[in-house]
C-alpha cells in the first residue's frame, strides 16, 4: 500500500519538496556566507540579496498552507473517487481503512517533515534580530503553528475531497474554508488568548518601546489626553503558539475523523 501510494502522490510530494526546501535551503545556508537576518538587510553582496528576496518571499509564502490543502488535502480523496480507482487498491487485499491510513500518513507525514524544516531554518536565520523585532513577527511561520496549520489544511482539503467528490470544487471550496479559518484566528481568537497589556503614552505606563518593538500589537486608542495601546508582551509568543497549535492539531484531528467514518458509512 505505501508504494502504490508513493507512485500516486510522488509529483505532488516532489513539488512540495522542491518549494519548501528550496527556501529552506536559502536560510539554512545564509549564516555560514554571513547574511542572517541582522546583515542581509544591509549587506551588498549576490547572496545576501538572494536572502533578503528569500525574506521577502516568506510574505508571499504565508498561503503555503492554502496551497497544501489545496493540492495535496483536496484530491487525496476527491481524485480517487470522481475517477472511481479507489477500487484499484480494494483488489490488491487492502481495506477501505488501510488505503486511507496509507494515504494519510505518506503525504500527511511528508507534510508534516517539509513544514517544520523550513520553519525550522526560518527561525535559525531570524534568531539574531529576534531581540529586537519579537518572535511574533514570524508567528505564522513559527515551529508550532507554521506545521500545525499545513496540517490543517490538508486535512481540511481532505475532508472537503471526500464530501464533494470533485477534484476542482473541492480545491476551490477548501482555499475559502481554510482562508477563513486563518482570519477567524488571526483577527478574532489570537488576539483573546490572554489579557493585553494596556499602556498610555506618553508615559508607556512601564511598556518600554524597545519592549513595544517585541511585542503582539493590537492597536491604539484615545482617552482623554493620553494614547491608550494595547499589546501582548514578547514573553507570551510561546504560550500563543502552543495554543494556537493545539488548536489547529485538535481540528485536524476531527477532521481525519470525519473523512475516516464518511467514506466508511459511504463506501460500505
Amino acid at each position: 500500500m505505501t508504494w502504490l501510494a508513493w507512485r500516486q502522490h510522488r509529483l505532488g510530494l516532489a513539488g512540495f519538496a522542491a518549494v519548501f526546501l528550496g527556501v529552506a535551503a536559502i536560510y539554512g545556508f545564509s549564516g555560514a556566507l554571513d547574511a542572517d537576518a541582522r546583515t542581509v538587510y544591509t549587506a551588498a553582496s549576490g547572496f545576501s540579496r538572494l536572502v533578503k528576496f528569500g525574506e521577502d518571499m516568506s510574505t508571499y509564502l504565508q498561503p503555503l498552507p492554502l496551497l497544501v490543502g489545496m493540492f495535496a488535502g483536496a484530491p487525496l480523496v476527491s481524485r480517487e473517487l470522481e475517477h472511481h480507482t479507489f477500487r484499484y487498491a480494494w483488489t490488491q487485499g487492502v481495506s477501505r481503512g488501510r488505503w486511507l491510513r496509507g494515504k494519510v500518513i505518506l503525504v500527511g507525514g511528508a507534510i508534516l517533515v517539509l513544514s517544520a524544516l523550513l520553519s525550522a531554518a526560518h527561525m535559525s536565520w531570524f534568531a539574531p534580530m529576534a531581540p529586537e523585532r519579537g518572535w511574533f513577527q514570524l508567528f505564522n511561520q513559527s515551529i508550532l503553528v507554521f506545521p500545525a496549520t499545513c496540517l490543517f489544511t490538508f486535512a481540511l482539503g481532505m475532508a472537503i475531497g471526500a464530501l464533494v467528490e470533485r477534484i476542482v470544487p473541492a480545491m476551490a471550496i477548501t482555499l475559502v474554508a481554510a482562508g477563513a479559518v486563518f482570519i477567524l484566528f488571526a483577527a478574532v481568537l489570537r488576539p483573546n488568548y490572554s489579557t493585553p497589556v494596556v499602556v498610555s503614552q506618553p508615559t508607556l505606563g512601564g511598556g518600554s518601546p524597545e519592549e513595544l518593538a517585541r511585542s503582539y500589537y493590537l492597536g491604539s486608542s484615545v482617552r482623554g489626553d493620553l494614547t491608550e495601546i494595547s499589546y501582548h508582551p514578547a514573553d507570551r509568543f510561546w504560550t500563543f503558539q502552543f495554543v494556537e497549535a493545539g488548536c489547529y492539531l485538535a481540528l485536524t484531528a476531527a477532521l481525519l475523523a470525519l473523512t475516516f467514518w464518511w467514506l466508511s458509512r459511504k463506501l460500505s
